[in-house]
């Protein structure tokens, strides 16, 4: 039997079948293990953002509140008075639960109020935040608790008092230090924010967060503030989630996020770490193919038994022409089939073939037809998607009011063009420009005459500007113009060209119409990035507009 045609067939059948079915599973485990892979990699990298955003506000938010309190102009009336100082800083406390300690020292570093009256009298004056506070707002890198250590409520062991230092300077009615304002914030705040944002089913799930100082020493730990081992040596913390090998020989997928800096006092340089095992980040991939074996298994063998009965059922009439064929071959011509039977059953046999071969073919063709007018269509639709695609893309950088680009496009042209002169040196002019009390042509005259206003405006801008230049609406009624090869001299000079092609237009009924501008150019190696840049523009934008619009301001 193991030589038959049914049985070949069948064995030969199960084989390919189930090679596909081990094709598939090789080739969509690795899809899925993609997918799986970016997409959890893509949640890791979200729970860092969100958690570094969190911990960023709230260092700004408590160092901001410090600096109040220090500048307050109430508590400036006040001085070093003990009971004045005593009501606000417990006051204080009471809204911030972890505010360990709070306390006002004078110029000499002795303490002379504090919550619950701890270091009272004691001299701090060899503390980093009373060093730094004499001259300017200061927020420390957590360390471990030294004189309120055995003052405060014990802690367990595993997990000691670490504190975060935020001190702002006090100063008197003529501006002269008289002493610091310093609060200790309990590093377990930290530990709080990540525990909110990191849902049980992740802790289950195995993710960690670690949080980095700018030495990327670990400052925050899941098992502890005592463990340093995080990344494996050398290694860095990736700027995409990926897999990596830790220290403990582990392969984890591993994300991280910087915090972003709210203020030059709050910017510290940490860096969120998030991690999950790597088994336990895929394990949905080899349950996927688990289920494709199991699945393509079930499918091979109800395959194979099929195709046994139905190779049966095609065999049998071959089988009967064969020993036919066998017989008449004996010399049995009148057993079996006779002659003239034979022969008419072997010639409707092949009629039947070669109509059907006939019939085949001419499908074939006409199947090849149909597909070459199939292709024709779709190249032909594929290029009216391409026109189209083409089309959005300049819509999508293009402003539809005053056809000029729009913000989106001239993000992107600032950020090459501080990119093309860092390489290559020279200068990059920029403007901010504004139309003078917009605000009374809109409310006075109508939205519609203020966007022709706009459209007038853009016009005037774009024509008295050089080719190489480029200009884009901004917002509003602010526009912004880059110039390039130009120096302050010449922003400031274009400026004033502009600014007099817009002062003589006469729109009815609007009549004449003005604009401020804010100019600013970087040069040489001077490295400048666009948000600052346009900061720069927009502050000396806003002196024009203060000293009665209608000029030009350079920027310092």
């Amino acid at each position: 039997m193991t030589r038959s045609f049914r049985f070949r067939s069948t064995l030969m059948f199960g084989l390919l079948a189930l090679a596909v079915v081990a094709a598939l599973a090789y080739g969509l485990g690795r899809l899925l293990a993609q997918q799986i892979q970016r997409d959890q990699g893509e949640a890791l990298h979200t729970l860092a953002q969100s958690t570094g955003v969190l911990l960023a506000e709230g260092l700004h938010e408590r160092m901001r509140e410090v600096e109040l309190l220090a500048a307050s102009a109430e508590l400036s009336q006040i001085g070093l008075d003990r009971e004045a100082w005593t009501r606000e800083v417990e006051r204080l406390q009471r809204s911030r639960a972890h505010y360990a300690w709070i306390g006002v020292t004078d110029a000499s570093g002795r303490v002379r109020a504090s919550t619950g009256n701890l270091l009272l009298g004691q001299s701090v004056a060899e503390r980093p935040w009373f060093k730094n506070a004499l001259t300017a707002a200061y927020l420390g890198e957590p360390h471990p608790a030294k004189l309120l250590a055995a003052l405060l409520p014990p802690r367990p062991a595993e997990d000691p008092l670490r504190l975060v230092d935020f001190a702002a300077p006090l100063r008197d009615g003529s501006g002269a230090v008289i002493g610091t304002l310093g609060v200790h914030g309990d590093w377990v705040w930290a530990r709080d924010v990540i525990a909110a944002l990191r849902s049980e089913r992740k802790r289950d799930a195995g993710v960690r967060v670690f949080v980095l100082d700018r030495g990327g020493r670990v400052i925050h730990h899941p098992g502890g503030p005592q463990a340093s081992a995080t990344l494996a040596s050398g290694e860095k913390p990736p700027a995409q989630p990926t897999l990596l090998r830790w220290a403990d020989g582990r392969d984890y997928l591993t994300a991280a996020a910087p915090l972003p800096a709210r203020s030059p006092q709050t910017d510290l340089g940490w860096t969120v770490l998030v991690r999950q095992p790597a088994a336990l980040a895929l394990a949905a991939v080899d349950d996927a193919r688990r289920t494709i074996w199991q699945a393509g298994g079930a499918a091979v063998l109800g395959g194979m038994l099929l195709a046994w009965f139905a190779l049966g059922r095609f065999a049998a009439p071959l089988v009967e022409i064969a020993g036919a064929a066998r017989r008449i071959e004996a010399g049995d011509l009148h057993g079996g089939i006779p002659v003239t039977q034979r022969s008419r059953e072997l010639e409707q046999l092949s009629t039947a073939l070669a109509g059907m071969t006939r019939t085949l073919i001419g499908r074939e063709q006409a199947l090849a037809e149909a597909n070459e007018r199939l292709e024709a269509r779709v190249a032909e639709r594929t290029e009216a998607l391409a026109e189209a695609n083409a089309e959005l893309a300049r819509l999508v950088h293009l402003d539809g009011l005053t056809g000029l680009a729009n913000r989106r496009a001239a993000d992107e042209r600032i950020d090459s063009e501080l990119a093309r002169q860092r390489r290559h040196g020279g200068c990059v002019g920029l403007l901010l420009v504004d139309v003078d009390h917009f605000k009374r042509i809109n409310d006075g005259h109508g939205h519609a005459v203020g966007d022709e206003v706009l459209r007038l405006v853009a016009c005037c801008l774009r024509d008295t500007l050089r080719e190489s230049d480029f200009c884009a609406r901004f917002g509003g009624e602010e526009f912004v113009v880059l110039l390039p090869a130009t120096d302050a001299a010449g922003a400031a000079a274009a400026a004033e060209k502009l600014r007099a092609a817009v002062a003589a237009l006469m729109p009815p009924p609007v009549g004449r119409i003005t604009a401020s501008f804010g100019a600013v150019s970087v040069c040489g190696t001077e490295v400048d990035p666009a948000g600052l840049l346009l900061e720069r523009a927009d502050a000396a934008l806003y002196r024009a507009k203060a000293r009665g619009r209608d000029r030009v301001e350079v920027a310092d």
